[in-house]
């Protein structure tokens, strides 16, 4: 294991006509073993999953589990916006081989850090399995507070890492020193170095469906050619709201259907032509 962690935000590859693709999704997953890839986030929101009926997530899951044989880490999210549903999710989760659950902040509904805490605190008492708590306000419009994320670190002994899709570098060192037993992960590709320098544990990676091998060379050896290089490709990981840039970057490669499920579209044919442009001259990813 690599002491800065890469996981791939696996996507979910359907059909045209809209099933889930598993033979794509099989693929997908052989290669980035292949390549080294140190675990998988099954089922968060690069795969779609709120256009996801609930057996279809744990589908998902079986088949990860079957075509990894566990040889990688595995975190399944099902976070929602409803306690009570998140219990249910949780509690048929515990039946499966996996490292831990990925449970994002609850979102349209907005509340307050003593509603997070509570929140939180009623799952992480319900289940054995690790937690890994996840901030991401872009989307959900409500963040933790300092405070609220010591307390639930403090009490939930089972919450054991965070993904942080945010630039609050104070707030990371904080914690990192007050739980050093936390594992700390990036969310944000376009980032993903910055909190390398700082001390976090690895990243969560969208664009890592694709780029794998030139993250794991950053990783290695620091460049800044190549940490410039990446840039680039995670801006255009998030042209449109993702997944519908990574998906065309796969479809690109042959790995999947350039297809998603409303209310998400495939990409515009400006933003393709952008990432057209880019790929067609893209010397790094073709030698490595």
């Amino acid at each position: 294991m690599n002491t800065f962690q890469i996981m791939s935000a696996l996507t979910t590859p359907f059909t045209k006509n809209g099933r889930i693709d598993y033979e794509a999704l099989g693929r997908m997953i052989d290669e980035q073993m292949a390549q080294g890839i140190d675990g998988f986030i099954v089922c968060g929101t690069t795969g779609e999953t709120p256009t996801m009926k609930t057996y279809e997530r744990f589908d998902i899951l079986r088949f990860v589990i079957d075509r990894t044989h566990h040889d990688v880490e595995l975190w399944f999210g099902c976070g929602t916006n409803n306690t009570k549903e998140t219990l249910s999710l949780v509690k048929r989760a515990a039946n499966y081989d996996i490292d831990g659950l990925l449970l994002v902040t609850p979102y349209y509904n907005k509340p307050s850090q003593n509603g997070l805490y509570r929140h939180f605190h009623t799952i992480a008492e319900s289940t054995e399995l690790n937690i890994m708590l996840y901030e991401v306000a872009s989307r959900c419009g409500v963040a933790f507070e300092a405070d609220t994320l010591c307390h639930l670190f403090h009490d939930c002994p089972n919450i054991t890492a965070l993904k942080y899709a945010g630039n609050d570098y104070a707030l990371i060192a904080k914690l990192h020193e007050r739980f050093p037993q936390i594992r700390l992960y990036s969310g944000e590709d376009a980032t993903f170095y910055a909190g390398m320098d700082r001390g976090l544990s690895g990243v969560i990676s969208v664009m890592s469906n694709v780029y794998l091998k030139e993250m794991q060379e950053y990783v290695k050896t620091r460049s800044n050619d190549l940490r410039q290089y990446l840039k680039q490709v995670a801006a255009l990981c998030f042209l449109e709201c993702s997944p519908s840039a990574i998906k065309y970057m796969m479809h690109r490669e042959g790995k999947c259907e350039n297809c998603l499920r409303l209310p998400l579209v495939p990409l515009s044919v400006k933003s393709m032509q952008v990432i057209d442009a880019f790929m067609s001259h893209d010397k790094i990813h073709q030698s490595l």
